[in-house]
């Protein structure tokens, strides 16, 4: 079956694409990514926000996509997202181009698909070749997953 999706009026109560009883409301301050083709698209929308301090929190609505057989939120959704935003995030701070050397995970809590979940993500060092940051990922005030990663630098991104 053919979904003609809108993530933000599905209401993921009935798994049914076409009932939109429910209308999301993204948080104040988010804008979507500029980037949302690919897998960004797929597993999104992603949305960020920049903070007073000069940091990010990142956040995405979760959806019947984002669901497992159990209904809580895939892991495989929530590594994404967290992969998504170290990306984002390093290229923000560096203005060069990355790709993921290693992420590591680890699992705290499950939440039910359909909310709103963000992450918040620190980079720690750049070096002249790698980016070294850390990330926590939260369903309300519920800590979902813990991430580091290292990630290559490549050249300037075009401004």
């Amino acid at each position: 079956m053919a979904w003609d999706f809108n993530p933000y009026t599905y209401d993921i109560s009935t798994n049914d694409p076409d009932d939109t009883t429910m209308t999301f409301q993204l948080p104040d301050g988010y804008v979507p990514f500029a980037e949302d083709d690919g897998y960004i698209g797929h597993n999104g929308p992603y949305y960020a926000k920049e903070m007073p301090d000069g940091k990010f929190r990142y956040g995405f609505k979760t959806d019947a996509r984002h669901g497992n057989p159990n209904g809580v939120i895939h892991g495989a959704a929530l590594i994404g997202f967290a992969d998504t935003t170290f990306g984002h995030l390093i290229v923000r701070k560096t203005g060069r181009f990355c790709a993921t050397v290693s992420l590591t995970t680890e699992f705290i809590s499950g939440a039910p698909a359909g909310g709103w979940v963000e992450a918040t993500v620190h980079l720690k060092r750049a070096t002249k070749n790698l980016a070294f940051a850390n990330a926590e990922v939260f369903f309300e005030d519920q800590l979902l997953l813990s991430a580091t990663s290292i990630f290559k630098l490549f050249g300037e991104r075009p401004q």
